[in-house]
């Protein structure tokens, strides 16, 4: 089968430092045997295709990366070049409902396509929900929708989408791809061994919607009582925001409580959640988030607020703690916890890393789209005959 994934956000992907997941499940697809395409965004640069080669069981499998040319508007994509490639393949796979390039694909059926989405309905999410609610209401009800195989990341995902009409939902989650993280060269860490430190790791944007200054505060309350507590952040954000935020925490970064780290490689990353103890994710809105599936993965348990990927991600009390308050104290019982019990946490350590292997690597889900991708064929035919 021809299958070909399309990602219509207008944003350039950066192919070395980043998760993505478009290319994760192409390559399990190709594996069992699938020609495999994905588009990307390519802003103002011209059309060109990129060829992705690796190899699995001695084999070498080849997966073609569309670079497209296109314009953005309202965080929409729009590639002229996608009419044409279409045609090459057999099934299309599109990311969001509400994006407007994917529902001229979902909704033409000029080749059967299912859709992959992954953001739901949350108070906090105002901006998102407002651009739904003009979408509904210009594009949605245009043209027939409601017969469509959706995909979803959680099952918050899917009762959203149901209640836009969607029939054919299916809860899948999102994989990980396990050849990110497998170190066949010498990488040089930027976080050092250091057994003697209970570390804490986040990853993540530092903006206001990952919450970060709730996050160092309750570290500071961890910190007071515990000597050896230590409080590793990666990532980065815009300049006012990141600067604001580096001044609240620079007194502990003289103090080494804290380690600041604004950008890493995936395998700089693989090496320091191999160095970390416990993941904490403060976040107020979440799609999925993918860097509690790679914790989860290297048997860091997590404590997460609720969103879309923790509700599916962690078992509460087996491999992670779910938050369901911003409330200091009770973040701090909970990392405690697993400082103080080391049943408890080494019971979690081993029951994150075996929910990822069981469940959500892109091998183990390959099947689940498959199966949505022959239905979605079988669908345009019987619509077409």
């Amino acid at each position: 089968m021809k299958i070909l994934i399309v990602r219509t956000f207008p944003t350039i992907m950066d192919l070395n430092t980043y998760n993505i997941q478009e290319i994760g499940l192409a390559k399990a697809l190709a594996v069992r045997g699938h020609d495999c395409g994905i588009i990307f965004y390519n802003g103002k640069a011209s059309d060109r295709i990129e060829k992705v080669i690796f190899e699995k069981g001695n084999v070498q499998y080849i997966i073609k990366i569309y670079w497209l040319k296109g314009c953005s508007f309202f965080k929409n994509g729009f590639m002229p070049s996608i009419k044409k490639i279409v045609q090459e393949y057999d099934v299309i796979q599109v990311n969001e409902y509400d994006q407007i390039s994917s529902w001229m694909l979902y909704t033409r059926q000029k080749k059967p396509t299912v859709i992959y989405h992954g953001p739901y309905y949350h108070e906090y999410a105002k901006g998102y929900n407002l651009k739904c609610k003009i979408f509904d209401a210009v594009f949605l009800k245009l043209r027939k929708y409601k017969d469509i195989i959706v995909l979803t990341k959680s099952e918050p995902a899917s009762g959203f989408i149901r209640s836009k009409g969607f029939k054919n939902v299916y809860t899948v989650g999102v994989g990980i791809d396990e050849d990110n993280f497998r170190l066949e060269e010498t990488v040089d860490c930027p976080l050092d061994i250091d057994t003697s430190k209970f570390r804490l790791l986040y990853i993540g944007k530092i903006e206001e919607r990952r919450n970060v200054f709730f996050l160092i505060d309750v570290f500071e309350k961890l910190a007071s009582v515990y000597d050896d507590m230590q409080l590793i952040i990666v990532g980065d954000g815009d300049d006012e925001y990141v600067n604001r935020f580096k001044k609240r925490i620079n007194h502990l970064i003289e103090l080494e409580k804290i380690v600041y780290i604004p950008r890493a490689s995936q395998k700089e990353v693989a090496l320091i959640y191999q160095r970390s103890k416990v993941f904490v994710f403060t976040s107020n809105y979440e799609i999925f988030g993918m860097v509690l599936l790679e914790a989860l993965y290297f048997s860091i348990p997590v404590i997460s607020s609720w969103n879309g990927g923790a509700s599916v991600l962690i078992e509460d009390g087996i491999n992670g703690f779910i938050m369901d308050t911003f409330d200091k104290e009770k973040w701090f019982q909970k990392i405690e916890s697993l400082k103080k019990d080391s049943e408890l946490y080494n019971n979690m350590k081993k029951n994150a890393h075996l929910k990822i292997c069981e469940s959500f690597l892109w091998d183990k889900l390959a099947d689940d789209f498959m199966n949505a991708y022959v239905k979605a064929i079988k669908q345009w035919e019987k619509n077409n005959i």
